[in-house]
This record gives structure tokens, C-alpha cells and sequence, in this order.
């Protein structure tokens, strides 16, 4: 069952990285746009109000992007504790350097990889 069990968490850890990829991808394709609108009005020589509607959009777009990457850093949590709960401990599925999340904290030291 252990074996089963760590079959699974794998399945399910690399579309978690996946997903958590192409958020970031949309993340940087986004930022792309966003750099380029005010940039294309520029060099067009147009007024400030052509196509104000667009780059607001796509600002409010960006957003809701990193409204969702922050759920999915939730979901990551909450997958760690779930597979620390079952019992399959630290495993070395994607990063393994983290960042620290708040004030004054040490920042994570990768843990060795062990075998099963």
C-alpha cells in the first residue's frame, strides 16, 4: 500500500507542478502585455484614452492571476500535509529549494533525498 500510495502522490504532484508552471507562464505573458500596451499608445501617438478599456482588463487580468497562484500555493500546503498525514513524509517531486513565507524565518534547507 505504502508503494500505491507514493505512486499516486507522484501522479498528483507532477500536475500540481504543472499547473503551478503555467500559471507562472500566463503570469509572464501577461506582464508582457501589459508592458507593451501603454508602450504601443506611445509610439502610436495616441490619446490616453484609446484603448484604456484593453489595458485595464488585462491589469485586472494579472491580478486575478496572482489571485489564483496564491490558491494554488494553498493547495500545495495543504498537499504537503495531507501526505505528511498518510504517512509518505518528505518527498523530492519538483523545487527543492524553498522560500521562507514570513519575517525573521530561516529560509527552508533542501532535505536530502532518501530512498524507499
Amino acid at each position: 500500500m505504502p508503494r500505491q500510495r507514493q505512486i499516486i502522490a507522484h501522479s498528483i504532484a507532477q500536475r500540481l507542478y504543472a499547473a503551478e508552471e503555467a500559471i507562472d507562464l500566463a503570469a509572464a505573458r501577461i506582464a508582457e502585455l501589459n508592458a507593451a500596451l501603454p508602450l504601443a499608445r506611445l509610439e502610436g501617438r495616441l490619446a490616453a484614452a484609446i484603448g484604456q478599456d484593453a489595458f485595464q482588463s488585462s491589469a485586472s487580468a494579472i491580478m486575478l492571476l496572482a489571485q489564483t497562484r496564491a490558491e494554488l500555493v494553498t493547495t500545495h500546503n495543504q498537499l504537503k500535509r495531507v501526505s505528511d498525514d498518510i504517512g509518505l513524509g518528505e518527498q523530492a517531486y519538483g523545487d527543492v529549494f524553498k522560500v521562507a513565507s514570513g519575517e525573521g524565518q530561516q529560509p527552508a534547507v533542501a532535505h536530502q533525498l532518501r530512498a524507499a
